[in-house]
């Protein structure tokens, strides 16, 4: 295990977390307890995986990594790592003892309990990756505590993860608290930015802000969203183990409200480009088949909602921190454009150009003629 010094520019962030009265020794990890943690992370290779266990290395805690072993294989050499498969493949986890568990690739119910049984006599806290799409938004009643209403399980028969999300990561929440009971720790995220990001969601709009002229920008500006840098989210999840939480939180940013219009404009201010928003209504969008893939992190349905979504109170209270915006927009530019270069094209969402130039010209043509086609 690689074990780092206390550097001086962390030490009003050391003493928060332990104390000033602590003694403090660089071969000693930073936590209250002053343990360092022996972690398990299911999976580990993917977006999230890699900065949860970068940031578990940086403050000194011990790092197992449970996957397939076929992507990403060069990350962490330091690292021990068992090779399994979720789906029947669980025999190298059958020994072994950790503190806590990471579980961040769970969305069958069925294999989540899997891993949960097999490790509960041998691990102290089960971390389970859920999200905000696990709650119940039938009633839209907001903003979503941790004790809101859930989805219900309505398809038990079925695996078909992207069709029943938001209940099935209600449900795998389910057989965690289950099995732990007060041992169990779920973390429910919005849209998780930054650096890795494989969604392109975020990543897009950074690239198509960054390019400038004039840009088709969906609906009403002033709409809620929330997202999480993925380093924010990776602190708080060590910090979370350390401190030995239970429960439920929303890890949900920024600290204050943001819009759509305020993230558009906050990628804008990164940059010198010339750039002009032409913000289009909901219905004249659906009208030339523009939809959250041609403009991501954006839904017709929830356009004009400027409320808060979740609350975040307790979340902040237990060491959830905002990085600014601007450094998760920089950040992610130059992560993006270190990539080799056919890996830098937006294959899963993002409209073409062509599509944007043919509905703004429409969109324009239509306010020049008094708001009528």
């Amino acid at each position: 295990m690689k074990m780092i010094k206390i550097k001086r520019r962390n030490l009003l962030q050391v003493m928060g977390i332990v104390g000033i009265g602590a003694v403090f020794s660089p071969g000693i990890a930073v936590t209250r307890s002053g343990k360092s943690l022996k972690i398990l992370v299911l999976g580990g290779t993917g977006f999230i995986g890699p900065h949860i266990v970068r940031e578990a290395l940086k403050r000194g805690h011990q790092v197992t990594m449970f996957n397939r072993g076929r992507s990403n294989t060069g990350l962490f050499p330091e690292v021990n790592k068992l090779l399994g498969d979720r789906d029947g493949g669980l025999d190298s986890l059958r020994t072994g003892q950790w503190d806590a568990v990471i579980d961040n690739s769970g969305y069958v119910p069925r294999l989540v309990r899997d891993s949960a049984e097999l490790l509960k006599d041998r691990v102290g806290r089960y971390l389970y990756t859920s999200s905000i799409s696990a709650y119940d938004l039938s009633d839209r009643e907001y903003p979503l505590t941790p004790a809101s209403k859930l989805n219900d399980w309505t398809s038990p028969n079925s695996e078909d993860v992207w069709t029943h999300y938001g209940e099935f990561k209600a449900q795998c929440e389910r057989v965690v608290e289950n099995i732990y009971r007060d041992r169990a720790l779920i973390v429910r995220p919005t849209y998780i930015v930054g650096p890795g990001d494989t969604t392109q969601r975020f990543t897009w709009w950074v690239d198509r802000v960054n390019r400038g002229a004039e840009i088709l920008a969906p609906g009403n500006p002033d709409t809620s969203i929330e997202i999480i840098d993925v380093r924010d989210l990776a602190g708080f999840y060590i910090r979370l183990l350390e401190d030995q939480r239970s429960g439920a939180f929303n890890a949900t940013g920024p600290a204050g409200r943001l819009s759509f219009g305020g993230m558009l404009h906050g990628i804008r201010a990164t940059g010198s480009q010339a750039v002009d928003f032409t913000w289009v209504d909901a219905d004249f969008l659906n009208k030339h088949d523009v939809d959250g893939r041609d403009m991501p992190m954006w839904s017709a349905g929830d356009d004009g909602f400027t409320g808060r979504l979740t609350s975040r109170q307790s979340s902040i209270e237990a060491g959830l921190a905002f990085r600014p915006l601007a450094r998760t927009v920089e950040d992610t530019l130059n992560w993006h454009r270190q990539l080799p270069i056919e890996e830098q094209a937006f294959t899963k969402v993002g409209i073409d150009h062509g599509k944007e130039e043919r509905v703004l010209a429409a969109w324009n043509k239509r306010k020049i003629a008094g708001g009528q086609e």
